[in-house]
């Protein structure tokens, strides 16, 4: 009777976990790389604080991968805060999901204070409820200048910050939106913002496949794709380390990891580590282990990745990118 109950009670365990399984997948996030976005949910947040049809914390499904939302849920029981000595104020840009929200909410659990970035209202309240220990909440939707302009003035009323995390980005959107997001965005906040201690801007490896092209940064109806625009963030990075001498100036690829963004065209699968991705931030945010002292380098995984388009070193190559951001934008990168 014994190794009857013993057997009836594996095949409930056994059915359950398959209910479970099935129930996960079920709940996968959308492939449609139109949607894809690294600051934003796939329906504009429009549905607010709906996190997920179930109202599951950190969005499974809507906003994160099942992949994301385990990570986080790691973070949050097994990080242990830093020595009050090693704490920093820090800001992430695109901290509503995928590898900004992983890095604010390590940072957070670090015992850094970090203001994190929204949107919009409905993706702002979202991150309150994700990440309620974060310092404070800045909004603006990056594909709008003039709401980037705005949000200069937001992050600057924090003060100034020891780390500004240039994280938001946006993949398969038109080729305005993608300019304006992955490499104008940047570029106003980095001249209107109180210059911190440490700047680092997220690239990729897709940055190789792609061209400065600083004549259609200035065009009204730019010919642009993601890598294009990659290269440029990776550009400015070096070139805004050249000009600024007196702080740590850095790039990072974070490599093709399972977020929403890693999901597009119907992958499944991604070749790289999601946790070294995101800790690659935190490793050069805190400053605290053997290399993160470098300036004007380019990373992958906590290590220099030295695979790199060389124009991103050309100082002719950068000065025009420089040029074309100011004509673009009507603002004037401070070289001093």
């Amino acid at each position: 009777m014994r190794y009857k109950r013993l057997i009836a009670g594996l095949v409930i365990l056994i059915a359950g976990g398959l209910i479970i399984n099935s129930l996960m997948q079920s709940n996968q996030p959308p492939q449609n790389p139109e949607e894809l976005t690294n600051n934003e949910t796939p329906d504009n947040g429009d549905k607010g604080n709906n996190a997920s049809p179930d109202g599951e914390r950190f969005g499974l499904g809507t906003y994160n991968t099942e992949q994301v939302v385990e990570e986080l849920l790691y973070i949050e029981a097994n990080t242990e805060p830093v020595d009050e000595a090693h704490r920093k104020r820090i800001l992430v840009t695109g901290s509503t999901r995928g590898l900004g929200q992983l890095a604010a909410m390590y940072l957070i659990e670090r015992g850094h204070q970090v203001v994190v970035h929204a949107r919009s209202e409905s993706r702002a309240e979202d991150v309150r409820r994700d990440l309620p220990n974060a310092l404070g909440v800045v909004i603006g939707d990056f594909s709008d200048l003039e709401q980037t302009r705005q949000l200069a003035d937001q992050i600057n009323e924090f003060g100034t910050f020891d780390v500004i995390i240039h994280n938001a980005g946006v993949y398969g959107a038109p080729a305005e939106e993608m300019l304006n997001v992955n490499s104008l965005s940047p570029y106003i906040l980095t001249s209107l913002v109180n210059k911190p201690q440490h700047l680092i801007y997220i690239s990729s490896d897709q940055h190789l496949e792609g061209n400065l092209k600083v004549e259609e940064i200035v065009s009204d109806t730019p010919s642009i794709n993601y890598s294009d625009t990659k290269l440029q963030i990776l550009a400015l990075a070096m070139t805004v380390s050249r000009y600024w001498p007196d702080i740590q100036v850095n790039a990072i690829q974070p490599g093709w990891v399972p977020t929403l963004m890693g999901f597009h065209n119907g992958n499944k699968t991604t070749p790289d580590d999601l946790r070294a991705g995101y800790m690659t931030y935190v490793w050069l945010a805190e400053g605290i282990e053997e290399g993160t002292d470098a300036t004007g380098k380019y990373f992958f995984q906590s290590e220099e990745d030295s695979n790199v388009n060389p124009v991103i070193y050309d100082e002719p190559s950068q000065d025009q990118l420089i040029e074309a951001y100011e004509t673009k934008t009507g603002i004037p990168f401070p070289r001093d």
